[in-house]
Parts: C-alpha cells; structure tokens; sequence
C-alpha cells in the first residue's frame, strides 16, 4: 500500500539527486525544460485558451526552473511566460477570444509565485545539504577536515592517474599531550582555535601541498606528496617547530607538549588500504606520545622484497656507525641539578631517517639481538665516559641492561670487564633492570648483580609499580633505588586515589633506604606533584629531551 510517507520519501530522494546533478546535466534538463515550456505556450496559442487539463502543465516545468536554478532565475523565467502569454504578445483579435488574457494579471502573478516558492525550497535544502555534508566530514569544534574526509583525500590521491604506483606520500600525526591542561586553563573555545591555528601554521611551515585535518581534539594528521631527498628537511622543520611555543592570534605564547610521527607509504599502498594506513599512522603516533621523545619517522614504501631482514639491517647499523647514544638528565629534586645520565639510542637510518629507541626496541627483543644491542650500548658508552674523563668530568650515569623478562649474565660480565679496564668510579655507574627481571634472576645472574652492587654500582628497579613486584620483595635484593613507573605517574595527575597510592609508594620506599626517580615528567604539574611528595630524581622532556654527547649541559651536571 502506498503512504504518503512513501511518497515524501520519494520526493525527497527526487529533490536531492536533482540537487545534486552536474553542471553538464542542468544544462541539458534546463534546455529540455526550456522546450517543453515552448510547446505548452504554442500549444496555448493554437488551442485558443486554456479550459482542458492543459491549462495546469505550465507550471511543472516553472517549478522545475526555480528548483534548479533558484527563485531569481524562476521569477524572470516566469515573468518571461507570463508575458509570452499575455496581451502583449497576442494580436488584439486573437486576444478577445482568449481566457487567457481576462484573466492575465492572476496569470502573471501565478506564473512567478510558483517558480519563486519552489527556487525557495530549494535553496533551503541546498543549505541543509551544505550542513549535513559539513557536519559529515569537517570536526565539529574547528571547522578541519575529519577521519571520513581525510580517508576520502586519501581514496582521491590513490585514483589520481597522473601519479605512479610508487609516488611517496607523508602521512603526519600530531599530538598535544597537555591538550586536556591548556583547555583547562584558557577554555575550550580559546584551545580549538589554538589546534586550527597550529593547522593554519604546519601547512605554511611544510608547503601549500600539505592537506591537514583533525582526527581528535587533539591530535592533527596531515598528508602530502613527498620526495626521496626531503624527508630530513620536513623533519628538521617539523621539529624546530614542535619545539617552540605557539603563538596565538591574540598575541599570547602557549607551550604544547607534542609528539609527532611521519608514516612514508607510496599509491599502492594507499590503493590497497587507505583506512590501514591511517590507523599505522596513529599507532605510531601514540607510541611517541608514550616517550619522551618528539618525532619519529617511518618509511614503509619499499616492498617487502625489497627490503633487508631487520637483523641485516641492524647489524649494518652497527658497522656503518648509523647508531648513537643519547643522554637524558636527570634531575635532582634536592640540589636543583642534573646529577645523572640516562643512556638510550637512536638510528640514523639512511631511508628512513631518525629512529629514537622506543620505535625499534621490540624489533630488537623478537629477533634475539638484546645481547648484541647492549654489548654494542656497554661499549660505546665507556668510550664517552672515557672521553669525559679526560675533560676532566665523571658524570653519574644509568644504564638499562633488560630488554625483557631476562638479564644476560654476559652482558653484566662484559660490564664488570669495561668498569675494571677504564678506572671508571664504579660509584658512579647505574644498572636499571625491569622490577619483572629482577623478579626471574637465575643464580649466576643475581651473583654478577651482587658483585657489581658489592665494588659501589647502584641497582635500580626500573618499571616499578606496574605490579611485578614489592618493595618489600625487592629489599630482599641488591637494589638502591626504584624508578616509578609512567603508568603510575600519569594515573597520579589526574586521579586523586592514585596521587595517594604514588604518596604511599614513595613514602615506604624512603622507609626501606631506598631513593625514587620518576621518568616521563612532561609538564609542570607532574614536576611539583612528584617534587612535593619527595621524589629524589626527575626526569622527562619538561627538563630535557634525550640529547647528543655534544649537547649535554654541563653547566647544570653535578
């Protein structure tokens, strides 16, 4: 049975595609329309009026007019019919026989009544469209292109016939880590036009080709088309840029606490799966945001055969000396001064650019190389600290020898070996070592790990806090000290129950003689919480980012 429902359903689906249609199609219907109105004014003339039926055809096509060319073009267009109609385009005889023209100034009015009611509602609905496609694909707060829209520029690059299967795409993830803190303070209003603006700013900073969208509140995604040779420059500059405040319209300077990746696929790849790409994107992206580092880069358009195994490709690294030690301080809550180092790694890939630790540390531990990792770590580490030492400075420095669930007894071995060679004050000489290991050491481990602790190297339970163990379990070995983990830390910002659990922990801790270091302090709040229930050692990119050898601040190193 037919409803009047059904039949408004189908009216409105008429009215959308007619909306809808190409420049090319409203040419030809309006020509066709055109026609048609033609005849229907012949077919007035030569019939002598209009008593039949006929006399309500002339304004199909006038309603038509203005649905499709809007009530300006629908009233001069009946206007036009009206006075084609009227007495001043009949000869007076032909008038005088002809009902038209009793009742000509109704026609008239009818004529252009209709195509401007109908030119009416179609600008209504074209405004709702414009609306409901706004709403669709643009984020609701700033106005930037959304998930659905960017994955639609991503489909429109991968059908553009004029690039190659193996054309290089950017894919740029962005995120704020203090988003939630900078709306808190300025309101939400003031912080989306922060993110559109840093939009506004990225595509003037890397090129007018760079497309940016929104994908959160605060992470940005942009794509762009990219060259083999430029992607140490678009790091450099998007580094530069990340480091620096922002500046806003009104004049005031706001420090963003981001991180950023930059994902390198080619057309195919975006062919194949371009909802895929997006979400390796993000991922990578979120891994960054759990470090204390700002960019990494990944390029992953080579095909597969292409490419070397990675236990090639490291070892490589190694020999080609594309591998360097960083340094990120440490700061001590109790004289203001960076007392200790921490060592990580990154990988100058030659391709794929700068690599930090944290992005090839689990390629590391599932092909085995944990122990050539380490060993390569223990060497050139002693060979900085020898260089130190002849500058006439011993920093403190901490050194993480587990990878996983597991210490290597060589590796402590080769330590041991490297602190007996070099006359290195084994005082200043950290071990850290996941709270989890500690939990699985086998007998000739733990005896190389109380020999060490015994000649003056200080122990530290790293991670702790993720709940492998205890305070009181670990007393039971040769640890100094406890690194909280970033879990624990984080949680403690924001919920009051965990701010007390963290109190507590480093309170008991105290208790049993041993020090406290928190890592992943990435904004003041974080600091003065953790200075304010006595964390000896801090450290996270709101101190210092993790640093070249060249780099070090000896100035603030004690």
């Amino acid at each position: 049975m037919v409803t009047f429902s059904k039949i408004s359903r189908f009216f409105q689906k008429v009215l959308i595609r007619a909306l809808r249609m190409q420049t090319e199609s409203v040419f030809i219907v309006s020509f066709v329309l055109l026609v048609l109105s033609a005849a229907i004014v012949r077919l007035v003339i030569s019939s002598g009026g209009l008593p039949s039926i006929y006399s309500s055809l002339i304004y199909i096509p006038l309603a038509i007019v203005g649905l499709l060319f809007g009530f300006r073009v629908g009233l001069l267009f009946g206007a036009i019919v009206a006075i084609v109609m009227g007495p001043f385009a009949l000869s007076y005889p032909f008038i005088s026989d002809n009902l038209v023209s009793t009742g000509w100034f109704f026609l008239l009015m009818s004529c252009t009544f209709v195509p401007v009611i109908t030119g009416l509602v179609s600008s209504t609905l074209k405004t709702t469209l414009r609306r409901e496609q706004h709403a669709k694909f643009r984020h609701q707060e700033t106005g930037l292109p959304n998930i659905k829209a960017l994955l639609g520029y991503f489909k429109s690059l991968s059908k553009n016939p004029r690039l190659s299967d193996e054309s290089l795409f950017d894919i740029i993830d962005i995120r704020l880590k203090n988003f939630d803190d900078i709306q808190q303070k300025i309101g939400t209003e003031k912080a989306h036009r922060l993110v559109k603006l840093m939009a506004k700013q990225l595509s003037e900073l890397l090129g007018n080709q760079v497309h940016f969208g929104q994908a959160s509140d605060n992470e940005l995604i942009g794509v762009q088309h990219a060259a083999e040779k430029e992607n140490h420059d678009v790091q450099d500059n998007l580094k530069e840029y990340l480091q620096k405040e922002v500046q806003a319209e009104d004049g005031t300077s706001y420090q963003l606490d981001p991180s950023a990746s930059i994902l390198r696929v080619n057309k195919r790849q975006l062919t194949e799966s371009s909802q895929e790409v997006l979400n390796r994107s993000r991922e990578r992206a979120y891994r960054v945001k759990d470090s204390d580092d700002i960019l990494s880069f990944f390029d992953e358009s080579k095909p597969a055969k292409q490419q070397s195994s990675f236990s090639k490709q490291f070892s490589d690294a190694l020999i080609n000396n594309e591998m360097s030690l960083l340094y990120q301080p440490r700061l001590s809550t109790v004289t203001g001064h960076f007392e200790s180092l921490e060592v990580s790694s990154r990988w100058l890939h030659p391709t794929r650019g700068d690599i930090v630790f944290s992005e090839f540390s689990s390629m590391i531990k599932e092909n085995q190389l944990t122990k050539e990792y380490l060993m390569w770590m223990i060497e050139s580490c002693f060979k900085d600290l020898s260089q130190f030492a002849q500058q006439q400075r011993q920093p403190k420095v901490s050194i993480d020898i587990s990878l996983g669930e597991y210490v290597e007894p060589n590796v402590l071995y080769a330590l041991a070996n490297k602190i007996q060679t070099t006359d290195y004050p084994p005082t200043r000489i950290c071990i850290e070592v996941l709270d989890s290991a500690l939990m699985n050491l086998t007998p000739k481990t733990r005896t190389y790990l109380e020999k060490l602790h015994n000649i003056g190297c200080n122990i530290i339970a790293d991670h702790f806090g993720e709940g492998f163990s205890t305070i009181q379990s670990l007393f039971k070995l040769p640890v100094d000290a406890i690194k909280l983990s970033d879990e624990l830390i984080h949680s403690a910002g924001s919920n009051s129950d965990a701010k007390r659990q963290l109190a507590s922990i480093v309170k008991i801790a105290h208790a049993k003689g041993l020090r406290t270091i928190a890592t992943g302090v990435n904004s003041k709040e974080k600091l003065l919480l953790l200075k304010h229930i006595g964390c000896e050692e801090l450290q996270g990119s709101v101190l210092t980012p993790p640093v070249l050898k060249e780099a070090l601040p000896w100035e603030r190193i004690k």
